[in-house]
């Protein structure tokens, strides 16, 4: 039976995250290969990741480590789910136990594989979650405290004609963030942008949004420079998205597969 890939929308972040449409099948053959489909998938997006990222030297050794036992701790649970769903169909065909007994000892597989996995699951988001934070703070461009003021002058020459209009506003933000300058180091800032954005009196969405659409300009310009740490943590965030593909499809397949 071919495995067919899954299509996923969504960008992965908390606004708009990942999600995937699954056709049901229509037989139990279907089924089985579709349920085996999704831990294939999850392996393959943790090697895509483990491919695309930048794990070298480059990059600071803690970091590495955090995203290294998020993948692990991802894909740990494909075997953990499947283990237990072997034990338990075993128990069950074991004619030397009492009904009674094998229901009670094959439930008990399966709880203590869904909790194992609850806890993998919930150690892998905690570990993206930091690993996106730190990634992208190695990958913006930093600015000295003797250059932060003519810097903030420069950004409200570039942004002021532009005050008033939050269209125009957000594109003017997105191309000073390809910059490596202090304007691009002031916009680069989450917390120094999202300050500015309140002084011109950006609703909350729009703020947001202006945020997110920042960071990832951040980001693509920083994989790109000419700089090894910034680019090594640009790649590596950018790679991330593919864990949380994996974390998809494995929260997918252990659903299924620990289903008493």
């Amino acid at each position: 039976m071919t495995e067919t890939p899954l299509e996923f929308t969504g960008a992965g972040t908390e606004a708009d995250p990942l999600t995937f449409d699954a056709m049901r099948p229509s037989t139990p053959d279907q089924a089985d290969a579709s349920i085996a489909g999704l831990a294939t998938t999850a392996k393959g997006h943790a090697a895509a990741f483990s491919s695309n990222a930048d794990l070298s030297s480059a990059l600071p050794a803690d970091l590495r480590d955090i995203v290294r036992d998020a993948s692990m701790a991802i894909t740990s649970t494909l075997s953990t789910a499947r283990d237990a769903r072997t034990k338990a169909d075993s128990i069950r065909n074991d004619v030397q136990i009492y009904p009674q007994g094998r229901e009670l000892l094959a439930g008990e597989a399966i709880k203590t594989a869904t909790n194992k996995v609850a806890e993998s699951f919930e150690s892998a988001d905690a570990k993206l979650e930091v690993a996106t934070a730190l990634t992208y703070e190695a990958a913006r461009p930093l600015i000295s405290p003797e250059d932060s003021m003519p810097a903030r002058a420069d950004l409200q020459m570039l942004t002021q004609r532009h005050l008033g209009k939050p269209g125009e506003l957000s594109d003017t933000l997105k191309r000073l963030a390809q910059r490596s300058d202090g304007v691009g180091a002031l916009v680069a800032d989450p917390r120094f942008l999202g300050d500015f954005l309140d002084s011109q009196g950006i609703d909350t969405d729009m703020r947001e949004a202006v945020l997110t659409l920042v960071s990832a300009e951040v980001v693509r310009a920083a994989a790109g420079s000419g700089d090894p740490k910034r680019s090594a943590a640009a790649r590596t965030n950018l790679a991330l998205v593919e864990l949380r593909k994996a974390r998809v499809a494995a929260s997918a397949f252990t659903r299924h597969m620990l289903q008493s």
